[in-house]
């Protein structure tokens, strides 16, 4: 095993918010290696299969699991314990039937909501930044690390519905007001709202947006939405 105060772990009193774990029960925890999501916002896989979905009762039998290619992250084969899993990603296990798309709950921690086959064909991703290309095409940087070619306009902030293993634009969402949002941090974090009215600063603050939810009204700021449609219930 590898040394455990080496770079390959963490204490789980240090582990971030986003760890949905027992920080007591045991002293130390798989650290994500560098990937698609931050390690302050993501779990490395061998977390998720011991401690998450609770499919082993040790890192051996969860190594085990893993390197057999039981588990899928966005339709594709994962082998590597430490690989980031994080907002969004949908995880499969072909083999229980079960698939799943990882969410946040109100503590800003990872949730992972049970999802149909259907669903497990593709992923939600965020705009997070795009630049133009030669004629009418643009490359959008999306929240889990991937860029992608387009011919529609996009805007940062809008969600793109996006086939997987593959990259097939299949829709697009825009940051809009009557758009159906998640809020992925802050104090409304796990709540899944409709924007009302978004907020221009002329200041240095951040945009705003006040949104509805089950007939009340709370104040967000725009970068905490991930617009997620109907796709989420």
């Amino acid at each position: 095993m590898a040394n455990k105060g080496g770079s390959s772990h963490l204490k789980r009193l240090a582990a971030p918010r986003y760890a949905p774990i027992a920080r007591k029960e045991f002293v130390w925890l798989a650290k994500p290696m560098p990937g698609p999501h931050p390690g302050s916002e993501s779990v490395a896989l061998l977390t998720l299969v011991r401690d998450v979905l609770g499919l082993a009762d040790n890192a051996r039998e969860a190594r085990k699991i893993i390197r057999g290619g039981e588990l899928l992250v966005d339709g594709r084969s994962v082998r590597r314990e430490r690989f980031p899993v994080g907002l969004m990603d949908v995880i499969s296990i072909p083999s229980m039937n079960k698939h799943y798309r990882a969410v946040i709950d109100a503590h800003e921690r990872m949730k992972l909501a049970e999802i149909s086959e259907k669903e497990a064909g593709y992923k939600l991703c965020r705009i997070q930044r795009k630049s133009n290309l030669k004629g009418k095409t643009m490359q959008a940087g999306l929240h889990d690390g991937r860029n992608i070619i387009a011919e529609k306009e996009l805007k940062v902030g809008d969600t793109v519905k996006l086939a997987v293993p593959g990259q097939k634009i299949l829709d697009v969402m825009r940051l809009a007001p009557e758009a159906r949002c998640l809020v992925v941090k802050g104090k409304h974090a796990g709540t899944i709202a409709t924007v009302a009215k978004i907020h221009q600063r002329t200041s240095r603050r951040d945009p705003e947006a006040t949104m509805k939810s089950d007939g009340s009204e709370f104040l967000t700021v725009k970068k905490y939405l991930f617009v997620v449609g109907n796709e989420m219930q």
